[in-house]
């Protein structure tokens, strides 16, 4: 069938993309397949290639600034958005840059596949939703002073395939899939990448992922390395810092609770002193319990026994001290002035309204999640690697990256994992800030030490005793309360590799299945 691209505002970047461009050059989609051909769309994005060097500089001491080199040179550094003002984004259609959200998923073998582009009237955020990009190539460089990253939508002398661009059988695949959405599961316990739902949370960890995906037996994975050096990459280019929490704070300082001041039944709201109502986000997630226990911790199903991850719909004044705050809820509930309510992890989707990069009234407020080339992130919980692991020796921390997850297990990296170096930090246990960064099998890792929250990388590392022995997951991003330590480079690698949590969480991956670093 003919593959069109309706003129209105959501699509409107596509089309102007595809100005020019013949029939032959757009992609098919086929009936009995339910499918867009993967050849076409490759054949499509290749139409596209501008064959531009964008490249940034990573100076190896406290300097945060980055350097813009190549054809980034002279880019501005993109307008962050919020929801009723626009991003203002020079990067928008430029050839690395480029991206466009479709449906689709991935198949046992690793090979993506799309069903729906968006604009082309089968697409919907409530299906499958991942962001589909060219194929990159890049070229790492170091000096004394530097690491010199260089990225193209086409292959230059000395560049390498970007990380899982090679499939396990070797063939490169048609272009890249990123998961624009936090993992949830559907009413089936299914894995999601969809918009409108409850982050899965309490049963995420690195071992737990494993069996949630059927990892072994499907392409399916959690969020892998590859997934965090795009979003990483592109935020260097784009912004040219190291600082991440410089552009986007996220969801790293929104921990709040409170309890009722006053007792309800048949209700979807809950009534709270206004200093406390005055701290909550219309459109976040609060959680809500009996509270029948001691404890605050979010971790008891007591503090979430009534709901959990509920949208805040609205706020209303019931008198000069308390507000009834509003929740979408499928039922209504009771509440008693004993029971406890508590900020959660946002939903997914609460940045689809936000157009380009941004957050929906703030970037840098520290409760918002925020949105990287069509991605979001930074909802308030931390997000597990399924392909990486911290193996702790007795005597230091080496970090492993297992290229295809089809061989990942339980409790420890298999042997076809990488080496992806030391975990940097002190040899004693706590937090740690690295002052640059470099890409080593397709990992995108922290180097050196002796930085801080406002020098260097600026995000912690927290690293245990270097005599300790067992492994570790990875957790990445910040939770609710992590504020200055959070960002795009933080981990927190004090976890067993089953250990849960409710602010644990993930995203699918389609990228779970490679042969290794690309050459």
């Amino acid at each position: 069938m003919d593959f069109t691209f309706p003129r209105n505002e959501t699509f409107e970047r596509i089309a102007v993309a595809l100005e020019g461009m013949g029939a032959s050059a757009v992609p098919k989609f086929s009936e009995e397949t339910g499918r867009y051909d993967n050849a076409s769309i490759a054949a499509w994005l290749a139409r596209m290639r501008d064959g531009k060097n964008y490249g940034v500089s990573i100076p190896k001491g406290s300097s945060t600034a980055c350097t813009k080199t190549g054809a980034n040179a002279g880019i501005a550094n993109p307008k962050p958005g919020v929801i009723g003002r626009a991003a203002i984004d020079p990067y928008v259609n430029q050839g690395a840059f480029f991206f466009v959200e479709v449906n689709g998923g991935v198949d046992a073998d690793g090979m993506p596949y799309v069903t729906a582009i968006d604009g082309d009237g089968r697409f919907s955020r409530l299906d499958d939703t991942w962001v589909l990009t060219p194929v990159l190539y890049s070229l790492e460089t170091e000096t004394d002073d530097a690491v010199n990253l260089t990225v193209s939508d086409t292959r230059q002398p000395g560049m390498k395939r970007q990380p899982a661009a090679l499939l396990p059988n070797g063939a490169q695949r048609p272009y890249m899939l990123y998961a624009k959405y936090a993992l949830s599961v559907d009413a089936d316990g299914k894995p999601r990448s969809v918009s409108g739902a409850p982050v899965k949370t309490r049963s995420v960890s690195h071992d737990g992922g494993i069996s949630l995906m059927k990892t072994a037996s499907t392409g399916d994975s959690l969020k892998v390395a590859a997934d965090d050096w795009y979003v990483k990459t592109m935020f260097l280019l784009k912004y040219a810092t190291k600082d991440s929490q410089s552009v986007f704070v996220g969801c790293t300082g929104y921990d709040i609770t409170a309890t009722p001041t006053l007792a309800e039944s048949n209700t979807t709201r809950v009534v709270i002193a206004k200093d406390k109502a005055d701290q909550i986000l219309i459109g976040s997630a609060m959680m809500f319990g009996t509270h029948t226990g001691t404890s605050t911790d979010r971790g008891y199903d007591y503090n979430c026994d009534i709901f959990d991850g509920a949208r805040v719909t609205k706020k209303v004044a019931v008198d000069a001290s308390n507000v009834a705050v509003y929740f979408d809820v499928a039922k209504p509930f009771s509440t008693a002035t004993t029971y406890q309510l508590a900020t959660a992890p946002w939903n997914t989707g609460s940045c689809d309204m936000v157009e380009g990069d941004g957050s929906p009234t703030s970037c840098t407020d520290g409760k918002q999640p925020f949105v990287v080339q069509g991605i979001e992130l930074g909802l308030g919980m931390l997000e597990v690697l399924g392909n990486v692991l911290i193996q702790y020796t007795g005597t230091g921390a080496v970090v492993y990256v297992n290229p295809d997850t089809k061989n990942e297990k339980a409790g420890s990296s298999p042997d076809s994992a990488l080496s992806a170096g030391a975990f940097p930090g002190q040899a004693a246990e706590g937090w740690n800030y690295a002052l640059y960064c470099k890409t080593v099998n397709g990992l995108m890792i922290q180097q050196g030490t002796g930085a801080s929250t406002s020098v260097g990388i600026c995000d912690g590392n927290y690293k245990v005793a270097d005599t300790t022995v067992g492994w570790r997951e990875w957790l990445s991003l910040g939770s609710l309360w992590d504020g200055a330590i959070g960002g795009l480079w933080y981990v927190y690698g004090n976890n067993g590799t089953g250990n849960a949590r409710w602010n644990f969480g993930s995203r699918r991956s389609a990228n779970g299945r490679s042969r290794g670093e690309a050459a």
